[in-house]
């Protein structure tokens, strides 16, 4: 392991795999009988995305994430990064620009309700997944589980990220060894506030409609 890689293992406040052993108790777990990193990676990365995606606050622990057993992209990936640090795995986060899916997104607001405070959200949005170290950089994105992904193509939707690109058609990648101080100040930016909690409710019942619907696909 090269110095350069030792910081993509070490734990921060909300990657709190230091003080939660739950967190490397059900890595080790997962990886049980793996005979290689690759094995391992695989493991642990299926029973992130599997997690159900909700949306809550950005600046959650590692470990409130596995107590709750759902969460948003940049929860579950920094649930993701916390299991594989915990193991030995090098791991990162990856932050960028997508364009939302504004039809689901439509559908979801007409279904519960929300349609207009949906909109506050806008059409671009940020969006956290993961990056591994397993002989080079890879990326993955544990952010939507199974069956939210077959009821939205149920939906007519799609499964791919719309990348935000700039003006040469590139895509603008930050990548954080910790990402705590970055998500933190995006909680501070989040477009709902005071009646954030009321309003995820009802987005959230929206998406275990929509996975009950994914599921009967």
């Amino acid at each position: 392991m090269t110095v350069s890689r030792q910081k993509y293992l070490q734990p921060s406040a909300l990657c709190d795999f230091d003080c939660s052993h739950e967190i490397r108790e059900k890595a080790l777990v997962l990886a049980a009988g793996c005979r290689n990193r690759q094995a391992r990676f695989d493991r642990i990365f299926a029973f992130v995305k599997e997690l159900p995606y909700g949306l809550e606050d950005w600046d959650l622990k590692a470990s409130e994430i596995l107590q709750k057993g759902w969460g948003m992209c940049s929860g579950k990936t920094n649930l993701l990064v916390a299991m594989l640090r915990s193991v030995g795995i090098p791991a990162r986060y990856r932050i960028y620009r997508i364009e939302a899916d504004m039809g689901l997104w439509g559908e979801l607001g007409k279904e519960t309700g929300t349609a207009g405070r949906i909109n506050d959200l806008g059409e671009e949005r940020d969006h956290v997944d993961c990056e591994v170290w397993l002989g080079k950089w890879i990326a993955c994105d544990p952010g939507r589980d199974t069956a939210m992904e077959q009821g939205m193509l149920k939906l007519g939707g799609t499964l791919e990220r719309r990348k935000v690109t700039d003006t040469q058609g590139k895509v603008k990648y930050l990548r954080l060894s910790v990402f705590d101080q970055w998500v933190r100040e995006r909680q501070g930016r989040r477009a709902f506030r005071s009646d954030r909690v009321d309003v995820f409710a009802l987005i959230n019942r929206g998406f275990e409609k929509l996975r009950e619907s994914g599921r009967s696909a």
